[in-house]
């Protein structure tokens, strides 16, 4: 569409260019012709009749006057028509076709079909009328006029239809492309997605298994007890295996286009507890809200998801209340249970295995924060804290 754009700029710059050409063709030959323009009698009319004509095509020439428009481009036709044979009538051997040949030109140009020849044949019909009534030269270039104005008005018809089918090129052409980069993003996408299939299907399986023989292996070794090297050898063993499960996931993830859960998601996370589990659980948001470095939303958005799976849990019955603080120079979120003093205690956290606050504790961490999780004197609360 640019280059449509661009081509039709170019045409528009070349018919105001010839726009000044009959400007000062209009204004030579008027200057030439008897009675000359001048201040008293009827030289004061010509004056007044070739500004009116002269100005108006200067107005549109310079940019002044967009005539793009059907009331506008009526107006400057007939303003340059009617002043132009009206100075012909007074200087009859001037150009008097040329003011009525820029509104035939005009007219096709900007207005449709209909009134665009029913202008052109009030212009023409009125230079016609000129000539046969002796007021504006001989008769003998009736003809040359009207072919003249005729072959104007084709060269308009002419020059507009271009300009659609070169409008109607350029969709088509841009459709093209945009059907091509669909097509190709989808078969970028099926890839990607048989890619993220074989990893899942092959890699993060495999992982999974080992990671459960791994851990069968741990609990033989502390059964048996193991020498403190081999213990430890397979506790590494596991870290990595984690390490690699968690990667592999990711991966996955990246390659299925799915979107890394952040702050702006939280919302979305309580409503689903609410939801799904049918978790007493609502949201605050205390500050104004600001962009977040990645590791830290997402160490916060997995923080309190760790909580509210926990809240849903070990907390059914009490009210959980997740507080977003934005602080000057850093972010606060907290997760907390509340019982009515009349509730049964909590239940305590080793009920779990513990794994989920410890490795919340080390994603914040390594987003540069600290995580603390212990109970209160009406429930339980968990609290991480990143600088941002």
């Amino acid at each position: 569409m640019e280059r449509v754009q661009d081509r039709r700029e170019r045409r528009i710059r070349r018919l105001l260019s010839l726009l000044w050409v009959i400007f000062v063709t209009i204004g030579v030959q008027s200057l030439s012709a008897r009675p000359a323009p001048g201040v008293q009698g009827v030289h004061l009319a010509v004056t007044l009749l070739l500004a009116g004509c002269l100005l108006p095509i200067a107005a549109v020439a310079s940019g002044r006057w967009q005539v793009t428009a059907p009331l506008p481009c009526v107006v400057y036709c007939l303003l340059v028509g009617e002043f132009g044979l009206a100075l012909g009538v007074l200087q009859p051997h001037a150009m008097s076709v040329l003011p009525a040949s820029v509104g035939v030109l005009t007219s096709f140009l900007v207005l449709r079909r209909v009134p665009a020849m029913v202008l052109s044949g009030v212009l023409v019909g009125e230079l016609l009328g000129t000539n046969l009534a002796g007021m504006d030269g001989s008769a003998t270039n009736l003809v040359s006029q009207i072919q003249f104005c005729a072959v104007l008005a084709v060269m308009a018809v002419f020059i507009r239809q271009a300009g659609s089918n070169e409008a109607r090129a350029e969709l088509l052409l841009a459709q093209l492309e945009d059907a091509r980069e669909t097509e190709t993003e989808a078969a970028a996408l099926a890839e990607r997605t048989r890619i993220a299939q074989d990893l899942h299907d092959v890699l993060a399986q495999t992982l999974s298994g080992l990671a459960i023989q791994v851990q069968a292996a741990r609990r033989m070794a502390r059964r048996n007890r193991a020498d403190e090297e081999l213990r430890g050898v397979l506790d590494r063993t596991a870290k990595l295996v984690k390490d690699g499960l968690g990667d592999a996931r990711r991966a996955v993830s990246a390659l299925r286009g799915d979107r890394p859960p952040s702050l702006d998601r939280l919302a979305e996370l309580v409503e689903r507890y609410r939801t799904d589990l049918e978790l007493d659980v609502s949201m605050t948001v205390i500050g104004t809200r600001r962009p977040v470095p990645g590791d830290a939303g997402v160490a916060l958005y997995r923080g309190a998801q760790e909580a509210l799976t926990n809240a849903a849990r070990y907390a059914r019955g009490a009210r959980t209340v997740v507080t977003l603080r934005y602080e000057p120079e850093s972010m606060t979120l907290t997760v907390e249970d509340r019982r009515d003093s009349g509730a049964p205690a909590p239940a305590p956290v080793s009920g779990g295995s513990g794994l989920g606050l410890t490795g919340m504790r080390e994603r914040v961490a390594l987003a540069g924060g600290k995580a603390s999780a212990g109970p209160t004197g009406h429930g339980w609360t968990v609290r991480m804290e990143i600088p941002a």
